[in-house]
């Protein structure tokens, strides 16, 4: 199952907001209040979203300033397996950015964890952007 946030224009570099995206301790930010137990070094990090449940995420691939990769961490049980990306489009003057969540799972539990994901993915998106035009 594909899940895809809204596009956003944000006016700075795709490096300043990659540079941001590859570093989970900057995430703290952009989380909704769904989020719990919020753990993160650089290249990891681990939190629980209210009535679903926890997550281990790592940076696993990378291209300068157009996309970053980000997979289960095999550290934290879940029983989900998701491909998770930052799609970074750089103009003129602006950086278009979404997020892209693809997950492993039945249709049952597809269509139990689809709006939550949704709203999270936008909320990561539009925190993004006021984070960086405020």
């Amino acid at each position: 199952m594909k899940i895809e946030s809204k596009v956003v224009e944000i006016v700075k570099s795709n490096k300043d907001i990659f540079e941001f995206l590859s570093d989970f301790t900057h995430f703290s930010i952009l989380l909704p209040d769904k989020v719990e137990n919020w753990k993160a070094t650089k290249e990891n990090c681990s939190f629980t979203i209210k009535g679903l449940t926890d997550f281990g995420m790592k940076i696993s691939d990378t291209k300068p300033y157009s996309f970053i990769t980000i997979t289960n961490d095999e550290q934290v049980p879940m029983p989900i397996k998701f491909v998770f990306n930052w799609k970074l489009m750089q103009s003129e003057k602006s950086c278009s950015v979404q997020a892209c969540f693809d997950l492993d799972v039945n249709p049952m539990m597809g269509m139990m964890i689809k709006k939550p994901v949704s709203d999270f993915v936008n909320i990561l998106v539009d925190k993004l952007k006021e984070k960086f035009e405020s």
